[in-house]
């Protein structure tokens, strides 16, 4: 299709998605509103409607525990077709959950402050806006600080994930390892995701027994903030360490410019600075992860390694190198960008989740990434890809890399905001 009719048909689906104040991922796979997915939403929805973006950073807002923590879910109870459903969760008396909302126990990488930025930069001056923002604004405040406050057990500023839907990035090589030391033993759940999408196409029953396990795990242990002694999986990530590096500097900016104080962002994201620095390996050529729990660093290479692209830290000797394995065809260079892990890894495959398809949110973080660090040509280049690998296929969930194929959900809402964003760019 065409640039225009892909805007029209991206606005529709976004409107076709919204239920109630909230645009849910895919109604068929994902009928609740997830984290990370209701921020990149928000951008979208700023070029039809700020106030209906503000809103929908607004509605995340319902699920946030006392200890500052946003969950990865806020469920919608007329939804019953998903699972993990909110029992499995078993937060009902936990300490500090909201009340009068079911929610997950973990978060995922923290958009919100990014995303508002951009809706109030859309927004005209528009009262009704800011003064939402600034509930948002307050609201992340105390998110970002849970993380190097709970999260960040041997305090070297890298908040560590308890479990890989945390990353966002769910089975990801780079996690293997991690979870092959698990031993879940005899875990019962149920899951529908198999039966709305090709199984190929999703996380194996290996993946979904530890998934299942560590949901348990953090019930068991009442929700309590983790150590390396005391849970299963503890893993600093770059990828959600980079997300929210550059959200504390968009809500440094959120706060001046609406007049809202927030004095430790900017402090949070020196010491943000410094643990990603850690994780870059000169040798390697690439950012990684850090597993806590066996104490060393998780050398498997992934589009996530990019990330800290987005939050402005890589020096400026480091992203030549980056962008040469982002064009090399043994690693990164695809005829459909960006695949989620190098063709280079034996463990790639080209059609399971976050095992190599290409996914329109990496390549948007990517993009904005590489205009920061003044590679404009490469990030113009990447957009226009990307919008053809949308134009050509439709909105999907993530995209096979080599030919271009649709994967996952169908109707996925992120592909189509951040294509409005990409559009209204390009």
């Amino acid at each position: 299709m065409d640039r225009l009719t892909l805007k029209f048909a991206a606005e529709a689906l976004l409107r076709a998605n919204d239920r109630n104040g909230c645009t849910v991922p895919a109604p068929a796979l994902y009928p609740h509103q997830w984290n990370w997915d209701s921020a990149f939403c928000a951008i979208g929805w700023a070029y039809l409607d700020p106030r209906r973006a503000a809103g929908e950073l607004e509605m995340l807002l319902r699920g946030q525990w006392s200890s500052g923590m946003i969950p990865h879910i806020v469920f919608n109870p007329a939804a019953t077709n998903y699972e993990p459903n909110p029992k499995v969760w078993r937060i009902e008396g936990a300490r500090g959950r909201p009340e009068g909302v079911e929610t997950s126990s973990i978060t995922q990488p923290p958009v919100l402050a990014t995303a508002a930025r951009f809706v109030l930069e859309r927004s005209g001056g528009d009262r009704v806006v800011e003064e939402a923002l600034r509930r948002v604004v307050l609201a992340a405040d105390k998110w970002h600080a849970w993380f190097l406050r709970d999260r960040d057990p041997v305090g070297q500023g890298i908040p560590a994930i308890v479990h890989p839907w945390e990353s966002g990035l769910d089975n990801a090589p780079r996690w293997d390892d991690a979870l092959q030391r698990i031993e879940p033993g005899e875990v019962t759940y149920r899951r529908r995701d198999d039966s709305v999408v090709d199984p190929k196409e999703r996380p194996t029953r290996f993946d979904y027994d530890r998934y299942f396990f560590l949901v348990e795990e953090r019930a068991k242990l009442s929700f309590a903030p983790p150590t390396p002694a005391t849970v299963s999986f503890l893993v600093q990530d770059v990828a959600l360490a980079s997300i929210l590096c550059r959200a504390e500097e968009d809500l440094h900016a959120l706060g001046r410019a609406l007049g809202v104080e927030v004095p430790d962002a900017l402090a949070r994201r020196e010491k943000l600075k410094s643990g990603i620095a850690r994780l870059y390996d000169a040798g390697l050529g690439y950012y990684h992860d850090f597993d806590l729990v066996s104490g060393t660093p998780i050398d498997v290479d992934h589009a996530a390694g990019f990330l800290p692209l987005f939050a402005g830290v890589v020096p400026l000797d480091v992203v030549p190198r980056l962008i040469a394995r982002l064009k090399d065809p043994v690693h990164y260079g695809t005829p459909w960008p960006v695949p989620s892990a190098p063709r280079s890894d034996p463990k790639f495959d080209s059609r399971r989740y976050w095992r190599g398809p290409s996914w329109i949110n990496v390549n948007w973080m990517i993009i904005e990434g590489l205009k920061r660090a003044s590679w404009r040509a490469d990030a113009a280049s990447l957009a226009d890809r990307t919008l053809d690998l949308v134009a050509r296929s439709g909105f999907y969930e993530y995209y096979e890399p080599l030919t271009g194929e649709g994967l996952g959900a169908k109707g996925f809402s992120w592909t189509a905001a951040l294509v409005l964003d990409l559009l209204a760019k390009s």
